[in-house]
């Protein structure tokens, strides 16, 4: 699943606890059974070592002396005591030589070997005949490291299987919650809203994706409401706004007194911020709702920018900025696909944004030139400070600071008019600067 692989996916962690879980149990079974697997061989192996030291004592004779042969892979002795004296009748040349001939019948070890000892009174009751047979432990230990082996390996090999049947399975699980991740994912890509699919597994799934349908009818509903009021309201705002802006400029070129024309100055200014927001309203409004026309044409980006310059280069000298235009000389054309009245729109509005968060008495520069068959349009303007939380610059309704005029829907109208007319638009923020960038396709004479 996107976003959340590897570490933090349900499924990771369902088949690392599966597996860890089967690992630790399994391990503890297998070890459980090594060491009764171990302890039952040796056993065996005691019981025929002893079983061949009393079989070959009772064979030993003294009277005539009788000495059996020990097998191959077999050692051999044997000693005779009478009182205090002890007599070796036997030794096999690889006996240990500082092995104890006296001592209780047992099982034990020396080196690698495996001895028995067993004791019995002589012919005639008369002295004390002790055997001590052995044979190596290599075999024993050969076997015990096989089984050991193999359970690591069936370990190994079982861990494997879980795993992948974890995997599978926790997959098979999780199938109808990640069909409504995806379906979530498209409905927040798509910006609308429509009903993700309910599975039929009758069980907490189920619920999940009919409380989030409700949520999402609950949304829809709201976005709604809110598109239309927008538009009604813009629509309705327009045409009064539009009457009172007209009488105001007739009035203000009547015959009247400084106080009363500065009085009109002032109520045209207000009057042209108000139909500002009421075209930011309406555009937000068409651009969510998918109604935003467009009329594409060949548009020669150069004249266009410098002809906005020349309108602008007023309000600059107002406030004490100064603008720098770098026109690449080595372009060919500047020519694009874009339809002009909305283009003028974002131009005027990043020129704006510069000389309102410019700082005074600095540089401002555009730059227009052409980078791997893109036309580039960017504007790059001094701060006062640093902006804050750069990457919502171009979020709805977002101010980086609110003690200039604005609403936040300049930067998002204006990168989603680009979008719409085929280019991009991004914004950049560094400690001191802020710079706007548009990029389109060179020579587009016509828009797809």
């Amino acid at each position: 699943m996107v976003g959340i692989w590897p570490i933090r996916s349900i499924r990771v962690k369902m088949g690392l606890v599966f597996g860890l879980t089967f690992f630790l149990g399994f391990a503890a079974a297998a070890t459980y059974v090594f060491h009764e697997v171990k302890k039952v061989l040796i056993q065996q192996e005691n019981r025929a070592l002893m079983d061949r030291a009393t079989r070959l004592s009772e064979r030993v004779s003294l009277y005539p002396l009788v000495i059996p042969l020990p097998e191959s892979g077999e050692v051999l002795a044997l000693w005779y005591t009478t009182g205090d004296s002890s007599r070796r009748l036997y030794q096999s040349p690889q006996f240990p030589e500082h092995l104890s001939k006296t001592g209780a019948a047992t099982v034990f070890q020396s080196d690698t070997l495996q001895l028995a000892r067993v004791n019995r009174d002589a012919e005639g009751d008369y002295g004390n005949l002790t055997t001590i047979v052995g044979r190596s432990n290599r075999p024993l230990t050969r076997q015990l490291q096989n089984i050991g082996w193999l359970l690591i390996s069936t370990l190994l090999l079982s861990m494997v299987i879980s795993g992948l049947g974890a995997w599978w399975l926790s997959g098979w699980l999780l199938r109808p919650l990640q069909a409504i991740i995806q379906s979530a994912r498209s409905v927040n890509l798509a910006g609308g809203v429509t009903p993700i699919p309910m599975p039929r597994t009758s069980d907490e799934l189920q619920e999940l994706a009919k409380t989030i349908n409700d949520m999402l009818a609950r949304i829809q509903q709201a976005v709604d409401t809110q598109h239309n009021f927008f538009a009604a309201a813009s629509h309705e705002l327009r045409t009064p706004l539009s009457i009172l802006r007209t009488e105001i400029e007739v009035a203000q070129r009547e015959a009247i007194n400084d106080r009363e024309r500065f009085f009109l100055a002032s109520q045209l200014a207000e009057l042209r911020r108000l139909s500002r927001l009421v075209d930011d309203l309406l555009a937000m409004s068409q651009l969510r709702a998918g109604t935003l026309q467009l009329r594409p044409e060949p548009i020669e980006l150069d004249d266009l920018t410098l002809q906005l310059t020349e309108r602008y280069h007023a309000v600059l000298k107002q406030r004490q900025l100064y603008l720098s235009v770098h026109l690449d000389d080595t372009a060919p054309s500047f020519r694009v696909g874009a339809d002009e009245d909305k283009l003028t729109n974002v131009l005027l509005n990043l020129l704006d944004n510069a000389t309102k968060y410019a700082r005074p008495q600095t540089q401002v520069d555009l730059r227009l030139e052409v980078l791997d068959e893109n036309v580039v349009w960017s504007l790059t303007n001094l701060t006062s400070g640093p902006v804050a939380d750069p990457d919502r610059l171009t979020q709805e309704f977002y101010q980086a600071d609110t003690r200039h005029d604005g609403y936040g829907l300049g930067l998002w109208i204006s990168q989603q008019m680009v979008r719409l007319m085929q280019g991009s638009f991004t914004v950049t923020a560094t400690q001191d600067s802020f710079r706007a960038e548009i990029r389109f396709k060179r020579n587009q004479d016509s828009v797809r």
